[in-house]
């Protein structure tokens, strides 16, 4: 048995170079999306790939200029080197 997707299901998955996101396609209700997020070379290529997968799919639920809502942000540095 395989999982159903309806447009707006979403599903993220961690895989060995990166995050793969499944969605339910927006056209046609038997066939979903399947997007892929590979790590950066960086030394936190984990993290930023994380970070544009859920600024990319829940993008609809993030703060606007006139609307509340998600803030998410990366950063290169720790909270210890940003209080300083």
């Amino acid at each position: 048995m395989s999982p159903e997707y309806q447009f707006g299901d979403i599903l993220i998955k961690r895989v060995r170079n990166g995050w793969v996101a499944v969605t339910g396609s927006e056209h046609d209700e038997n066939q979903t999306s399947v997007y892929v997020y590979e790590d950066t070379d960086s030394q936190n290529g984990m993290r930023e790939s994380l970070s544009f997968l859920l600024q990319t799919h829940f993008e609809g639920y993030c703060q606007s200029k006139r609307q509340a809502g998600l803030k998410i942000c990366f950063s290169e540095k720790t909270k210890e080197q940003e209080e300083d």
